[in-house]
Order: C-alpha cells, then sequence, then structure tokens
C-alpha cells in the first residue's frame, strides 16, 4: 500500500499540477519525485510517531495502511487501528501529538532545504504557514510565496496542512485524542462546537465546513476513552500537549488556498 501510494502520488503530481508535458519540460519527473519523495516521508513519520509512541506504552495497533488516490494530490492519507483502547490517559495524549510531531520534524527540515535553494515561482500561490515565515526569516532570503509549481514548497504546504487538521480538538483525530486525554468529560462536548466552528469557517473556505461532514459521515465524532483514569496527565505528557499546540499555531492558515 505505501509502494501504491507513493506511485498514485508521484503520477497524479505529473497528470494534474505539472503546467508542461514530459517532452517540453524535461525537468517534471524531477520535480514529480521531489514532491512524492517529501510527501510521503511527512507521511511515513506521522503515521511511525503514532505507531512506536503507541507501542511504547504498550497496548496493540495494526501498522499504518496508506490509501493511494488518483484525485487530489494522489493519496487520502494513512490509517491505524486501534486493536485495544489505550490504557492510560498519558498513554492516548503523547500517541495522538506523536504524529504531528514527528511529521513536523520532517516538514521543517524540507522547508530549510526549500529556504536554501531558493523559490520557485509559478502555479497557484499558497498562503504562508507562520513555520514558513518563520523559517525563510531566519535563513535571510527573500520571501517567495508557497506555491503549486514549487514541488518542495507544495509538499510542506500539504504537510502543514494536513498537520493543522488531524490537530482540530474533534473525536478521533489527533488534536481530539490529545483533548480527551486531558478533558475527557468535556471532549464530546467540545467535539460539537468544533463542528460548528468549521461549518462557519466554510464562509472563509469552504474547505473547513467539507472537512467538518467527512468526519462525521466517516464515524469519527466520539472521542477514544482510556481504560484507566489515573487523573490529569502531568510532567512529559503535559510538555507533549503544550507542543501540540504549537505545532497547529506554526501551520494553520484560516485559508489555505489564495
Amino acid at each position: 500500500m505505501f509502494f501504491a501510494t507513493c506511485c498514485s502520488v508521484f503520477f497524479v503530481r505529473v497528470w494534474r499540477w505539472e503546467e508542461a508535458t514530459v517532452a517540453d519540460d524535461p525537468h517534471q519527473l524531477e520535480r514529480a519525485l521531489m514532491f512524492t519523495a517529501t510527501l510521503m516521508a511527512i507521511l511515513l513519520a506521522h503515521e511511525l510517531g503514532h505507531y512506536v509512541v503507541a507501542r511504547s506504552h504498550g497496548f496493540r495497533l495494526s501498522l499504518p495502511w496508506f490509501l493511494p488516490a488518483p484525485i487530489l494530490v494522489g493519496t487520502l492519507g494513512a490509517i491505524i487501528r486501534l486493536e485495544e483502547e489505550p490504557r492510560t490517559r498519558a498513554g492516548l495524549l503523547e500517541m495522538g501529538a506523536a504524529g504531528p510531531l514527528a511529521g513536523l520534524v520532517v516538514i521543517g527540515v524540507a522547508m530549510s532545504v526549500r529556504v536554501a535553494l531558493g523559490g520557485v515561482e509559478g502555479g497557484t500561490e499558497l498562503a504562508s504557514p507562520l513555520l514558513w515565515v518563520v523559517l525563510s526569516g531566519l535563513g535571510g532570503s527573500d520571501f517567495v510565496p508557497l506555491n503549486t509549481a514549487d514541488p518542495l514548497g507544495f509538499a510542506v504546504w500539504l504537510g502543514c496542512l494536513l498537520t493543522a487538521m488531524n490537530l482540530i480538538p474533534f473525536g478521533q483525530l489527533d488534536g481530539g485524542h490529545v483533548l480527551a486525554a486531558l478533558t475527557p468529560r468535556w471532549a464530546e462536548w467540545v467535539g460539537w462546537l468544533t463542528t460548528a466552528v468549521l461549518i462557519l469557517g466554510g464562509v472563509v473556505w469552504p474547505g473547513w465546513a467539507v472537512w467538518a461532514a467527512i468526519l462525521h459521515l466517516i464515524g469519527a465524532r466520539r472521542p477514544v476513552q482510556p481504560r484507566r483514569d489515573e487523573g490529569l496527565p502531568t510532567g512529559r505528557p503535559l510538555v507533549v500537549a503544550v507542543l501540540a499546540v504549537a505545532a497547529f499555531v506554526l501551520c494553520f492558515t484560516p485559508v489555505p488556498l489564495r
């Protein structure tokens, strides 16, 4: 499934997002390969972050299943099936946050490479997340907005968008896991409030309302609850929760597509 998803992302990039044919632009395949490698590295780090941390807390889950798709950017992401409920609130919190944080490390590395190599102009301009503004400023380079013609820029933008969408405090999203670990009694009510906010957010970008509809249609509304309630997690789990909030702030853009 991972190999099939790599192929799907590569060919959709060539077919959907490249403006010229391979005959007209011999560098097209090189750009598609760079886009595929970057996006799949972000997704792989994200899923393995969940898997490794969950296993370290001792509960069973499947390996990640990557989902190829001949639309959008060639993939619908990946899923991991929990084979049992998390044992503790700390385990649930760290498992939920580990994926976005691991993916963010790869995003940061790819963005740094993008700053060093410089930008590629063209395509559709994309909203710049705070992380890109900070790293490009630290790199001292001229600010070139991210766009769909830039394989590295487009991949890291997608990584930021997926990270922010997953960290929304709703149900079985990564942010929902963090919320359920911190306040299990309020998690479902906050999920309904988040639904209302996403629907209202559809006024500025329709993608938020669509995301809310998808989450309810696939049955991701009910939060995961740990088997044992040992009280509010302290120490390292709280630090991880703060890092997850920071990751959301760094990756979120109210209107991703201009």
